[in-house]
Parts: structure tokens; sequence; C-alpha cells
């Protein structure tokens, strides 16, 4: 989908927006967006702004474009943030900034990268999105800060997970779509049904990434495979294996193995416990339901652009099916 013609022009178009970021500043600030590397990424929230304001008529407007770069500011200002938080040394297969400048410089590029995210969405004096979007901040705080909470607890259960996943990430999709809806002047249960659409979305793309974790190489992934196992995270294969292999030695032996910190140096073998107990196949049922639920939600929406529609349908079995 990401080749697709028109998508590489809502692509070109948000990272225009992006490039302009930090340009005429200081010295230090410079040097500072030397070492951020914003090209990359996939602009799935950018897109998802984009493709929803196009629902009624905004296609590739200006506005549109300006919040579309903002939630991809956003995005990167997390990520470097919970690359800080987690210690972590690479990302999309290059170093983080953490690992290259320091955790000083990497705390203040994240902070520069979400004033710079709030200034897109308040130069279009709109009190709604500028509200959507720091509530969903503000849930983002929360979800990452109740996985540093329950670091080295893998006896957390699905439910406990499915909060912290649609705090911390799928609240980014869901407000990525609303920014879109209130851009293009929607509202009343098309709005609804659009938010629930992102939320479902937003859990499917998570459950995915932890998937992917396991089952991808480091060339895909452009990290460590395994590395939410290595920082004692609990995710959902890894909870779904530990249901389904019930009490007993083997599940035992895995929750000691995290609660003294060792799972770094065990990352193998809980992989192989994962495996051996369906984890994986667990998970993708559960992307999938999420998925299905998503586009539910789509076929809700009434009275707007058809064809973009489908292009939102189309991003959600993107997300699914994506293999880094």
């Amino acid at each position: 989908m990401l080749k697709d013609k028109d998508i590489k022009k809502k692509l070109e178009l948000i990272n225009k927006k992006i490039e302009s970021v930090g340009k005429g500043a200081s010295k230090g600030v410079k040097h500072l967006m030397g070492k951020i590397d914003l090209s990359g990424g996939k602009r799935i929230r950018g897109l998802l702004v984009l493709l929803t304001a196009e629902l009624n008529g905004e296609k590739n407007s200006e506005k549109a474009v300006d919040i579309a770069a903002g939630m991809e500011l956003l995005h990167h200002a997390t990520l470097i943030h919970d690359d800080i938080v987690d210690n972590a040394e690479k990302r999309r297969g290059e170093e983080t900034l953490n690992k290259m400048a320091g955790y000083q410089i990497s705390v203040l590029g994240g902070d520069f990268l979400l004033a710079n995210a709030a200034n897109f969405i308040l130069k279009q004096q709109d009190i709604k999105i500028f509200n959507v979007m720091f509530e969903a901040i503000s849930k983002v705080c929360e979800g990452e800060i109740e996985e540093v909470y329950n670091k080295n607890n893998p006896s957390i259960t699905p439910e406990q997970y499915y909060q912290i996943i649609q705090s911390k990430t799928a609240s980014l999709i869901r407000v990525s779509v609303q920014a879109g809806a209130v851009v293009a002047g929607i509202n009343g249960k098309n709005y609804d049904a659009l938010s629930e659409f992102g939320t479902e979305a937003g859990m499917a793309f998570q459950i995915k990434d932890d998937i992917l974790d396991i089952t991808s190489d480091e060339p895909t992934l452009g990290k460590t495979a395994g590395s939410d196992i290595r920082e004692g995270k609990a995710t959902l294969p890894l909870i779904m294996a530990m249901q389904n292999a019930g009490r007993g030695i083997e599940t035992a032996a895995i929750c000691r193995v995290f609660e003294n910190g060792k799972a770094a140096e065990n990352t193998k073998n809980i992989i192989e416990f994962i495996k051996k107990y369906k984890g994986l196949e667990a998970a993708e049922e559960e992307a999938a339901v999420r998925i299905k639920a998503a586009k539910k939600h789509l076929k809700a929406v009434k009275d707007l652009n058809a064809d973009a529609l489908t292009r939102l349908g189309e991003m959600a079995g993107y997300i699914i099916d994506r293999k880094n």
C-alpha cells in the first residue's frame, strides 16, 4: 500500500513539512537535528490524518498536512523518550539518539519535537484538535508509566496488557484519525465510529509489533529480536503462552526468571516457551479480531467519500500484514 502513487504523494507532503523543523535554529539545535533521523518510519499516523480528512473533501489540504506532520513529530518524540526509558541501542536499524548523544540531549530532543508538534497543531487555531492531541499525550504517558511499573512482571493479565497498549500506542492512532475528522468537519456518529476504528487499529498495530519482536530478524525489524523480553516486558505472546501452559514447573520457572531480572540472559528459552505454548498464534488471533472490529466501525461510517473509506480499510489491512 505504501508504494501507491497517491500514498507516495501524501508522504512527500508530510516529509516536506517535517524537513522544515529546526531550520534557522541555533547551532546546538542544528547539531541535535543532525542526529535525529526524521526520514524513517512508515508515517502511518500522518497518513491516517490525511486519509480521514479526505473523507469529507479535505484532500491534502495545507491544514491537514500540517496536522499530519504534527502527529508524526509527536510520535517520534515518544519514540525518543521510549528509547531512553528502555536504554535501547537501536531503532529502525540505526543507533538510537540516546546511544549516540546520551540521555540529556535525548530528553531535550524529544521535548523539542513535542514543542514543534504542538506548533503545527496550534497553527490551526482549533481547540478541539488541540484538546484531543494533549489528551492522547497524557494517555501515552500513562501507558508508559504502567509498562515501567509492571517491568519484570510476567503475570499481568491480558486485560492489563490491553489497557497499557490502548494508552501507550492506540491513543496516538486514534487521535490521528480524530484530528483528520475534525479538519474535515466530521462529527456525530461518524466521528465516534472513526474514533473507535482508530482505537482498534492501534491495538492491532501494537499486538503485531509484539509478535514481530519475536518472529522477525534484526535486519528486517531494525532492532535486536526479542528486545521486549530482554527489557523485562510481558507482551501478549508471552501472556497467552503462560495462560496456555497453565500453572506448572515451566510457568513457575519463567516467572522466577523475570522476577529475578534475568530475562535478558534467558531470552532464547523464553521465546522457545512462547512458541511451544502457542503464544504467537493466540496473539495473531487477537490482532485479527481487533482489525475485524476496526473494519466493522468503518462500515458504520455513512455518507462520506467511499474511496477514502476504502483506503482506510486498506491501511487497517496493512497494519496486520506488515513484516516490520
